[in-house]
């Protein structure tokens, strides 16, 4: 995603990066890093003691139902420079016009709670940064996060279920990059795992204003036919999103995006959909706690 620069100069003022200039953290340079849009998330790590919250909404149009992606509510606590902590829920809102066509939801409205997600990204190894640039290394990262219930009915058919993602960017000019995701979910810690797998194309038009266009895919290997109980399948799920970032101000980005569904192949919704969605969000980063504090005791 877009990653804009901004130094911050004497008596807290601010300004965004000179392009022409490599991130350098003895120029005090704060790195608005968002996670933001799309399904894919980047490589990126929290600054030590930064603060981060970012929200939004996802409103999808699938055969039968609509959606509402409830505010996503993501947190970020950089703990260590190459370490950072992190709380994600959201929830959905789902209208089905037809229940009787999906037997796992007969309800008209139903809300479909998330897990609490929470865990860890750590930066592996960013051979582009600073004063010597090895852009033909892609930076990567490692997210582990751990699911935890917040319904009686999670706790009962799946207690715990985890996930592990490799991410990586590969930085292929100033001003594009590539971003590719590979990981695998576990629910309550199944035999086979599911695989996820996002590829980003990621174009930085200004120093404010970020292009993106994002392909992520789930695959589960030993899904449930719910036409025929007992029989299980590979599922397939691959879609296509695309917008635009763009960076108000140093510690706020505000995204826009749409996407569809390119194939699917789950028994009762089989095939090519006109699976359309929309989303917009916001990133705010409160940079510095102790900054914060320190003026709180003057």
């Amino acid at each position: 995603m877009l990653v804009p620069v901004i130094t911050v100069q004497a008596q807290d003022k601010w300004t965004f990066k000179d392009k022409e200039h490599q991130r350098d953290s003895a120029q005090n340079e704060i790195w608005l890093s968002s996670d933001r849009p799309g399904a894919g998330t980047g490589s990126e790590i929290i600054d030590l003691y930064h603060l981060q919250w970012e929200t939004g909404f996802e409103a999808a149009h699938y055969p039968g139902i609509h959606s509402l992606l409830l505010p996503t509510t993501l947190f970020r606590f950089g703990v260590h420079e190459r370490v950072e902590m992190r709380m994600e829920f959201t929830g959905t809102m789902n209208v089905n016009d037809h229940p009787d066509t999906d037997p796992t939801s007969p309800d008209e409205h139903f809300y479909s709670p998330s897990r609490l997600w929470v865990g860890s990204k750590i930066k592996l190894w960013d051979m582009n940064a600073g004063s010597k640039n090895w852009r033909g290394v892609p930076r990567t990262s490692l997210m582990v996060n751990l699911g935890l219930p917040v319904s009686s009915f999670q706790a009962q058919w799946a207690p715990i279920s985890g996930a592990i993602d490799l991410l990586c960017e590969h930085e292929v000019l100033e001003w594009f990059s590539i971003g590719y995701d590979l990981g695998v979910y576990w629910v309550d810690w199944a035999p086979t795992p599911d695989v996820f797998a996002a590829l980003s194309l990621n174009f930085e038009a200004t120093d404010r204003l970020g292009l993106f266009v994002e392909s992520y895919n789930g695959f589960d290997p030993d899904a449930t036919d719910i036409s025929t109980p007992g029989k299980t399948y590979t599922h397939c799920d691959i879609n296509l999103d695309f917008g635009i970032t763009y960076a108000v101000h140093p510690r706020v980005q505000l995204d826009i995006y749409s996407g569809f569904n390119l194939y699917n192949d789950e028994p009762v919704f089989s095939g090519p959909k006109n699976n359309v969605l929309l989303g917009l969000g916001v990133t705010w980063l409160i940079y510095n706690p102790k900054r914060l504090i320190h003026h709180l005791k003057k």
